[in-house]
């Protein structure tokens, strides 16, 4: 069990009214470390206070900025906090609390600072007493609960981490919960919290868009393929790609692939090794958060055989994913590579065997991980796999859940079950479509937390963007989770962590994955591009985004470029009797035959009837 984002910014509303920020960091801090009483010892409160807020305070992981609940002009404060506005309240407004000396580095509570406390409070017209229940939500939102998801079971827990005594507690906190306007189920649930869904409820910090990572923002492809130019600008958040089978919109996503990550998802793309009409020639562009442009350039060399930069060769700061139309995947993380000393490329190739079963070096494999999640003491991989699994859950099957694992004969594993409207399935004899749902739900959570892992290992950050590539998307799915697929696919990176861009790029085929896209697309940070055949050259166009309201008119639209949703013999016979209404004499033969055979492909209350019942009428066809 979890907090959720609505305890939270409750929390964040009362504290903001009735706690001063020198009990929220700094008293907190100093009983997290064990700050000596009557005597004094060598430590930094500077140090301690900025561990603290690095710890608590960092709510929005894309800023340098750290968010302040407590009583401040400022909810967002600078990255020297701890020693320029917190220094200052505990070297002059609390300097009564502590024994310290100016210009010491020795520092320890006086005997009686709980009273001193309580009076500097008293003076400044606060209240004395701290409401521990908002507080320990502050402090614990993220962390599994697990039993102890109740206010009694949270305070415990509070109490316990910060080293808060029987004295400390009844002369400085304050256990009351009718402060909050809810303290029940409205504040726990069963999925991780969505750090988003608080920051979207207070304003953005100042340095919002200085985000560490690089975007890919465009792909110039030339005499490659079957076009002798292809240009592509890609969006912030969303590229789809669409067009005609054969027309190259793999051979699309496998350049975009490469140009992020210097890598190929499979084998090299090559151009026409026979007809050569010009020099084959790759541009792409990477734009850093700062708006720095980094640029790169490739020629084929015929003698080798391989793609030559001509500069250098900058690739995305960005965990990225492909899920390719073949069933295979690849994974590219920057900080993985460099912690393994990873350099062969081919490192990052899985089949759907791999992801499955497992590749040595690489990766456990869904059914080992998803039985080593499902039975381990803390439950945020597991909590993690199941919300998004109910994010991209389809209307007929109903919300998938994980059951329990089972042995099948022939194999000495434990097995996962997943459960819908339809019973208990062992994954392995899961739909198609049931099964590349849980890979790709899968390998974006184990890529994120190997990334993660690696990361602490070096001491670093976590990248903050996730790039991923997905090939017909609507592969193995019906209509009713085409529609739902791509939105929940652009926000699995809100269960993962709070400081994540998403880029998405996408093929697709399908009407209703476009219909989709209607609530939701952004004219500032999505793109839609159609490939088409003009004069027999392939080219590719950046189209408006228009709503067509279902998917009859997305077939109908130029995307798709159907005259008729229908049948193709229902089309033709459509047409047929369009020419006859323009004939000033059809003849009643033809009329009638026309009739015959629109009642034999159409349904009785097709949209056509209306039109040509009255023409058939008057022309003496027999209805």
């Amino acid at each position: 069990m979890y907090l959720t984002a609505q305890a939270v910014t409750d929390a964040i509303r009362v504290l903001s009214e009735r706690v001063h920020p020198f009990l929220g960091i700094t008293f907190l801090a100093c009983k997290a470390h064990g700050l000596s009483i009557g005597n004094d010892e060598n430590v930094s409160v500077d140090r301690l206070t900025h561990e603290h807020l690095n710890k608590f305070h960092r709510l929005d992981r894309k800023s340098e900025h750290f968010f302040q609940p407590f009583r401040s002009v400022q909810q967002w404060v600078s990255p020297r906090y701890a020693s320029t506005g917190l220094q200052t309240a505990n070297t002059q407004t609390f300097s009564s609390v502590f024994l310290h000396k100016k210009r010491s580095s020795r520092w320890g509570f006086a005997e009686d600072y709980l009273s001193r406390i309580q009076q500097i409070l008293h003076e400044d017209n606060l209240p004395e007493k701290v409401p521990s229940w908002p507080l320990a939500i502050w402090l614990l939102k993220g962390v599994e609960l697990g039993s102890n998801a109740d206010p009694r079971g949270l305070l415990e827990i509070f109490y316990e981490q910060f080293r808060i005594t029987e004295s400390e507690r009844s002369q400085l906190f304050e256990d009351d919960f009718s402060g909050l306007p809810s303290a029940d189920g409205d504040y726990f649930s069963d999925e991780p919290l969505v750090v988003s869904s608080v920051l979207q409820e207070f304003d953005p910090p100042p340095d919002r868009e200085s985000e560490r990572g690089t975007a890919l923002t465009s792909l110039k492809i030339e005499f490659s393929g079957l076009s002798p130019k292809l240009e592509i600008e890609f969006g912030e958040r969303l590229s789809l790609i669409t067009g005609d089978n054969g027309l190259g919109k793999s051979f699309l996503l496998e350049f975009a692939w490469w140009a992020a990550t210097g890598t190929w998802a499979h084998r090299p793309a090559l151009p026409d090794l026979v007809n050569r009409n010009g020099t084959p020639r790759v541009e792409y562009v990477l734009r850093g958060n700062s708006g720095r442009l980094s640029e790169a350039a490739y020629e084929f060399d015929y003698k080798r055989n391989i793609w030559s930069p001509l500069s250098s060769s900058p690739t995305v700061e960005a965990l990225c994913i492909f899920a390719r139309a073949d069933g295979s995947f690849a994974v590219h993380d920057p900080v993985r590579s460099k912690l393994q000393g990873i350099t062969d490329d081919r490192i990052g190739r899985l089949t759907s065997d791999d992801v499955w079963d497992g590749k040595a070096g690489m990766i456990e494999g869904l059914i080992r991980d998803w039985v080593r999640w499902q039975k381990a003491e803390s439950k945020l991989s597991f909590d993690r796999f199941c919300s998004v699994l109910r994010k991209l859950s389809p209307e007929d099957l109903g919300e998938l859940r994980p059951g329990a694992t089972i042995r099948v004969p022939g194999d000495p594993r434990d097995i996962p079950t997943i459960e819908h409207n339809y019973g208990t399935v062992p994954i392995i004899h899961a739909s198609s479509g049931v099964q590349r749902v849980l890979l790709l739900t899968y390998l974006i959570i184990w890529a994120w937390q190997e990334h993660e892992l690696a990361a602490s290992q070096l001491a670093r950050d976590p990248l903050r963007r996730l790039v991923v590539f997905v090939d017909e998307i609507e592969a193995h799915l019906h209509p009713k989770w085409q529609r739902i697929v791509l939105p929940a696919l652009m926000s699995v990176g809100e269960y993962l962590s709070g400081e994540l861009s998403i880029q998405t790029i996408a093929a697709t085929h399908s009407p209703m994955t476009l219909a989709s896209m209607e609530p939701s697309f952004d004219i500032e940070h999505d793109v839609l591009y159609h490939l088409y055949t003009d004069a027999g050259s392939v080219k590719l166009e950046n189209i408006q985004f228009v709503k067509y309201g279902d998917a009859s008119g997305w077939l109908t639209s130029p995307l798709f470029g159907l005259q008729h949703a229908r049948s193709r013999e229902a089309e033709r016979i459509i047409e047929r009797a369009k020419e006859a209404q323009l004939t000033e004499q059809p003849g009643e033969a033809l009329v009638q035959e026309l009739t015959d055979e629109l009642r034999r492909l159409l349904s009785n209350d097709d949209k056509f009837w209306p039109r040509w019942l009255y023409f058939a009428e008057k022309h003496g066809a027999k209805l």
